[in-house]
């Protein structure tokens, strides 16, 4: 055991009272009281309160980018397989079994692609229910028909909205007659993407 001077114990412990002058007297330990303890928690609890919002918003344009992706890639796909099987071949929204079009203008519950005679090419599940409320078709009708020279049977716009319904946020995917697919991008820099007559889209 390490020995300490009569002196430097002294200073150590402040003159406190001793035994023997070969034994180590004991030393303060340095720690938090209540008020620094309450402090802390405090400023974590800002910092808590500011990370969380800007965390979901960065997971809830994430999502979205990845439900437009997949959406512009099934379209892409579909004039694809047009030209491939020289014969039309559908996107739609699917029903609930995902063995057929539903028609409904609502894709969120997910899409499919399909052959002429109704064969399911390919599936799309459901969006993220916590992230996109609402995946509208402009139009009567949720089919989207691509013929055997990649043309589309009509001009259309899908648009992608957010839990949160704000335009600022929403995303689209326009199919003009000629079969191109291309995401709607925002032409008079307001922080809203446009559909394919300009208008600003709008959520719900």
């Amino acid at each position: 055991m390490r020995q300490v001077s009569a002196t430097k114990c002294d200073s150590i412990c402040g003159g406190r009272s001793r035994t023997r002058i070969d034994v180590p007297c004991a030393t303060r330990q340095a720690g938090f009281n209540m008020l620094e303890l309450l402090t802390a928690i405090a400023i974590l609890g800002v910092i808590t309160a500011l990370a969380v919002p800007s965390f979901q918003s960065i997971s809830i344009n994430s999502s979205l980018s990845t439900e437009t992706n997949d959406l512009v890639s099934s379209l892409r796909h579909a004039r694809s397989e047009a030209a491939k099987r020289g014969q039309n071949v559908t996107v739609c929204s699917a029903n609930a079994d995902f063995t057929a079009c539903s028609g409904d203008a609502d894709w969120s519950t997910g899409w499919l692609i399909v052959d002429n005679a109704a064969n399911v090419i390919r599936v799309r599940e459901a969006l993220d229910a916590d992230t996109a409320t609402e995946m509208a078709i402009a139009g009567a009708t949720g089919l989207i028909v691509f013929n055997r020279n990649g043309f589309s049977s009509s001009a259309r716009t899908i648009k992608i909205c957010g839990r949160n319904n704000t335009a600022k946020r929403a995303r689209g995917v326009i199919i003009s007659v000629d079969g191109r697919v291309r995401l709607a991008t925002d032409s008079n820099n307001n922080q809203i993407a446009e559909d394919r007559s300009g208008t600003d889209l709008t959520c719900p």
